[in-house]
């Protein structure tokens, strides 16, 4: 699992997602009613508009995510990347903000029987900082106390 960094005060205005022909603002019709949900920390949410990547510290969101798909094979869009450099450091840290293509993958089945996404694929428009232009993040897949 990647770690994170603390980023109180992370901006949320950005890069707009940029659509290609296969995303569309509308999303497909099963995504609403599938039935499968991403955890965002302490909830379970169904294609949502924001996530939280990393509970703990806060260290990338994706907002602005317009969904093309989202069913029991995975679930596939176009978001907005905000996340922590952590250069100097975590807490005073500045951040890559990024389009990036978001795949969800590798369905499990929580303790109170929640079918979510365990994985998320990320691929940058355009590498970050540290030049890293993807990333795969294993996700919660119970919800946090």
């Amino acid at each position: 699992m990647l770690v994170g960094c603390s980023t109180s005060g992370v901006p949320r205005e950005g890069v707009n997602p940029v659509t290609s022909p296969a995303v569309t603002a509308a999303p497909s019709p099963d995504v609403a009613s599938s039935g499968v949900f991403v955890i965002d920390c302490n909830e379970y949410l169904e294609a949502p508009k924001e996530l939280q990547l990393y509970c703990a510290d806060g260290g990338q969101q994706l907002s602005k995510i317009l969904w093309a798909s989202w069913s029991k094979e995975s679930a596939f869009g176009l978001a907005t990347s905000t996340k922590n450099t952590c250069d100097p450091d975590c807490a005073s840290g500045n951040y890559d903000v990024r389009t990036a293509s978001v795949l969800l993958s590798d369905l499990v089945t929580t303790a109170d029987g929640h079918l979510v996404y365990s994985r998320i694929f990320l691929k940058y428009d355009k590498p970050l900082s540290d030049g890293q232009s993807e990333e795969v993040v294993e996700l919660p897949t119970e919800l946090e106390p």
